[in-house]
C-alpha cells in the first residue's frame, strides 16, 4: 500500500475558451472591418477618431443610388431628398451597405461607420419615372451646403464598349458635378466596375478624360485577398477556389482605371450593413455582410474620409476646405498603389487614403 504515495481525483476537462453565451443583440462585426484599421492595410479611421475626434460631425452626406433600408437597426435616421425609391432588394441592400460604411453606429453590436456623426440624406437616381443621374445630383446640390459631400453610387454601360464606366462620361452629369463642386460640395464618384481604361483614344474629349472636380474612386485589393465562392464561380475568369486575387492595393480585376481616377479603397471583403451573408434571418433590419465589393464598396470609404476631413476643418479653421483641397490631401497623404501581376502602376487607381495623415494636413 505504501507504493501509492499520492492520489487525486482527475478534473473533468472543459473547452479552453472564454464563455460567449447567447444574446438577443446582433453580433459585433467591427473587428471584421479591416478598412477601419491602421495603414497600410486600412485607412486608419480608428486612430483618427482617437487622435482627432474626427467623426464627420456637422457634415451632411447625400448618397445617390436607388433604395435603402431606412429601418436598419444600426443606421441613424436617413433623410430623403427626393426621387422614387426602386422596389428591388438588390438596390435596397446596396444602399444599406453603402450607408453603413459611412454612418453605422459604433456600439456593442453591428458595424461602425467611418464618419458616424455625419448626417445622411439620400436621393434616388430615379427622377420623374426615369434614371436621371444629373437631376439627382442637382437635387442633392440644392439641399446641401458648402463642406457637405455627395456620393455618386452609380455606373452605366459605355456607348463605345458596353462596359460599365463612370457617370461623368455623360455631359449632363459632368456639368451637374461641376455645379456641385463650385458650391463647395465635395463630390465622390465611383469609377465603375468595367475593367475599362479611361485613357483610351475612344474616350478622347469625353468626361472620362476631363476633371469634373469629383474625387473618382477605383477599387483595390484588400489584405484579405482570397477568393471565396459564396454564390459565385470565378473560375471563368481564371481564379481557382480560394486562390489569391493579387497584391494588396493593386488594381482589382474589375476596377476601371485611368488618369482621372484619384484614389482607391477596398473593393472586396467589405463588412457593412445589409445583404445578410454575415448575419441573416427573417428580419432584414438585422442583416450584415462580409462580402460587399466593387467600386461601390470603395467609394463610401473615401466619402467617409472626406466627411471626417471637412468636419475637422470646421473645428480647426471655422470653415470647410475647398473640394480640390480635400482631394489633394487624400492623394498626397495616401498609401501608394502597388503593382501586381497583370496590373502595373500604369493602370492608375491612385493611393488608398490614410486618414490619420490626412487630418494632420487640415
Amino acid at each position: 500500500s505504501k507504493a501509492v504515495w499520492n492520489a487525486v481525483v482527475a478534473p473533468e476537462p472543459v473547452p479552453a475558451a472564454a464563455p460567449t453565451g447567447t444574446s438577443s443583440f446582433s453580433r459585433n462585426f467591427e473587428p471584421c472591418q479591416g478598412y477601419l484599421h491602421s495603414a497600410p492595410n486600412g485607412i486608419a479611421a480608428i486612430e483618427a477618431w482617437e487622435k482627432f475626434n474626427a467623426r464627420g460631425k456637422g457634415i451632411t452626406i447625400s448618397d445617390i443610388e436607388g433604395n435603402w433600408n431606412f429601418k436598419h437597426e444600426d443606421l441613424p435616421t436617413l433623410g430623403h431628398i427626393g426621387g422614387t425609391l426602386i422596389n428591388d432588394l438588390g438596390w435596397k441592400n446596396h444602399g444599406t451597405a453603402v450607408v453603413g460604411e459611412m454612418v453605422s453606429n459604433p456600439s456593442r453590436s453591428g458595424t461602425g461607420g467611418i464618419s458616424h456623426r455625419a448626417r445622411v440624406y439620400v436621393q434616388s437616381a430615379m427622377v420623374g419615372g426615369i434614371f436621371n443621374a444629373s437631376a439627382a445630383i442637382t437635387n442633392a446640390t440644392k439641399k446641401l451646403n458648402k463642406g457637405d459631400v455627395i456620393l455618386i453610387e452609380l455606373h452605366a454601360p459605355s456607348p463605345r464598349t458596353g462596359k460599365y464606366i463612370a457617370m461623368q462620361y455623360w455631359n449632363d452629369v459632368f456639368s451637374a458635378i461641376r455645379v456641385a463642386v463650385a458650391k463647395g460640395i465635395t463630390v465622390v464618384e465611383a469609377a465603375g466596375n468595367g475593367n475599362e481604361n479611361f485613357n483610351q483614344r475612344i474616350y478622347n474629349g469625353s468626361g472620362l478624360q476631363k476633371d469634373s472636380g469629383a474625387i473618382v474612386v477605383g477599387a483595390g485589393i484588400p489584405p484579405t485577398n482570397h477568393m471565396d465562392y459564396f454564390g459565385n464561380d470565378w473560375s471563368s475568369l481564371g481564379f481557382d477556389r480560394y486562390s489569391q486575387i493579387g497584391v494588396p492595393r493593386s488594381r482589382i480585376f474589375f476596377s476601371n482605371y485611368g488618369k482621372i481616377v484619384n484614389v482607391q479603397a477596398w473593393g472586396w471583403h467589405v463588412t457593412s450593413t445589409g445583404y445578410g451573408d454575415a448575419q441573416g434571418g427573417t428580419n432584414q433590419n438585422r442583416w450584415y455582410t462580409h462580402r460587399f465589393s466593387g467600386t461601390s464598396s470603395a467609394s463610401p470609404i473615401v466619402t467617409g474620409a472626406a466627411a471626417c476631413i471637412q468636419g475637422q476643418a470646421m473645428v480647426k479653421r471655422g470653415e470647410p476646405l475647398d473640394p480640390k483641397d480635400v482631394r489633394d490631401i487624400l492623394i498626397k497623404t495616401g498609401t501608394p498603389q502597388e503593382p501586381g501581376p497583370g496590373v502595373p502602376l500604369s493602370q492608375h487607381i491612385g493611393p488608398q487614403p490614410n486618414l490619420l495623415k490626412a487630418l494632420a494636413k487640415v
